[in-house]
């Protein structure tokens, strides 16, 4: 295939250019909060992998809690998903 390079190298103008800050602010909050760590100390630990070249950061542990309720409602899986006819 022969392709300019005027074709194959041009560079977007401003009206290409996409501003994505508020994705990926959400993404960053949704992260932290995986994490369960601050916006602030999620950037850290993604810089600092960055900067060191280290592998992906282990996570905290998941804790589970078991929530006893008064009434005595059974729901099933339908109910709790919404994936009839799955």
């Amino acid at each position: 295939m022969v392709v300019r390079p005027d074709v194959g190298w041009s560079r977007p103008g401003p009206e290409g250019i996409v501003d994505e800050t508020e994705g990926l602010v959400r993404i960053l909050r949704d992260r932290a909060r995986r994490h369960a760590r601050s916006l602030e100390q999620e950037l850290r630990a993604i810089l600092e992998v960055a900067e060191n070249g280290a592998g992906t950061a282990p996570l905290p542990p998941i804790h589970l809690a078991t929530v006893r309720t008064a009434g005595g409602s059974t729901w099933s899986r339908e109910d709790i998903y919404g994936d009839e006819g799955r």
